[in-house]
């Protein structure tokens, strides 16, 4: 195993620039997940360092080896694509023995190569079948076969669950991170679905416009997010954003003229100053408490044991997201009381950085 380094990795097609000088350090053993909305470069860095695309300029070092220049069979890493990428015509067992047969392994190793794979993966009884026959998590296992069988320094994962039912895809993520515990490679994974990245990161990289936004760990990102941005890209519902203006006296004004209780922050905040604040559906309170703000239930979604409320304010507004257990009793029209706790609550300034609190 090894770990990876993108030293300013800059790509262009055109006239365009796709990555504007991303640097990211994976470390031996970590599985590292960067996640964007779709065309933030995200596919395209990882074709990068997989020696698929060329770099207009940066570099790209596996272990102690400056693989920039090298091509794909030479960087010691194996990928695995969202389209699977199997030869129809070759069975299980052919599919997952095709790279080392290239390289002209002997056909014990191959062959023991091959059978450990699948036992990992679960897939002994399909080595005989061809794709048509599979469906298609175990057409992902087998491309993800391919690749362990070639023992790779790093793995690399181009949106590997996003052609799979809902379900499937749960049970996956499951597989990913179970299959990562047990081989312990250096693995970065693309996706653009924030849950993935959420169930499966040790780090998470949140790519936009082809720049980096934030770096940490899913908690740090949920937790501390560094921009408006990333609050809201993280976390399902996303975070609620309401406009206010802070009074100068520990309070903000929102909107609609009520105003809420601000936490402590590392700085203070000039009367008049505009500011964005932050707070994520379920740290939302309803109920009569000191401080709670009037709010309509616009609409209701139930979800078995939870439900979310979408709470309104003024006409032309975005409705509040709250989510909280649901007992029935609350319905569309109906008045609830809301608070907004201070100290969950996260602020940002006019162009969206967030702004830091006492103590951190």
């Amino acid at each position: 195993m090894a770990g990876l380094s993108i030293e300013g990795a800059r790509k262009g097609f055109g006239g365009t620039e796709i990555l504007k000088g991303v640097s990211i350090k994976v470390a031996d053993g970590e599985f590292t997940v960067i996640v964007g909305p779709s065309g933030c470069g995200k596919s395209t860095l990882l074709r990068v360092v997989a020696g698929l695309e060329e770099l207009t300029s940066g570099r790209i070092v596996i272990g102690d080896r400056d693989v920039t220049g090298l091509a794909p069979s030479q960087r010691g890493i194996a990928m695995v694509f969202q389209s699977y990428a199997l030869y129809p015509h070759l069975t299980v067992y052919e599919n997952m023995a095709f790279g080392l047969r290239i390289a002209k392994a002997g056909k014990a190793a191959v062959d023991g190569a091959v059978r450990r794979a699948a036992a990992i993966l679960g897939i002994e009884t399909l080595l005989d079948r061809k794709p048509a026959a599979l469906s298609g998590g175990q057409r992902q296992r087998v491309a993800i076969g391919r690749a362990i069988v070639r023992q790779p320094q790093i793995f690399l994962f181009d949106e590997p669950l996003s052609n799979l039912d809902a379900d499937l895809r749960v049970r996956m993520r499951y597989e990913f991170a179970e299959l990562h515990r047990q081989l312990g490679t250096t693995t970065l994974y693309v996706t653009h679905d924030q849950v993935e990245a959420m169930t499966l990161a040790d780090r998470i990289v949140v790519l936009r416009d082809g720049r980096i936004e934030q770096v940490g760990s899913p908690r740090e990102l949920y937790d501390r997010p560094a921009n408006i941005f990333v609050a809201q890209f993280l976390g399902t519902p996303r975070m609620n954003i309401l406009a206010a203006t802070a009074d100068g006296a520990g309070k903000a004004i929102l909107a609609d003229g009520q105003s809420i209780a601000l936490p402590a922050l590392s700085a203070t905040l000039a009367a008049g100053t505009p500011l964005s604040i932050g707070i994520r559906p379920e740290d939302i309170v309803i109920g009569e408490t000191s401080g709670a703000l009037p709010f309509a239930v616009r609409f209701v979604e139930r979800l078995g044991g939870l439900a979310t409320l979408h709470l309104g304010g003024r006409e032309g507004d975005e409705p509040i997201a709250c989510q909280l257990r649901d007992d029935g009793s609350l319905d569309e029209g109906d008045i609830v009381a809301a608070s907004f706790p201070a100290v969950r609550l996260h602020l940002f300034d006019a162009d969206g950085q967030a702004l830091g609190k006492a103590g951190e």
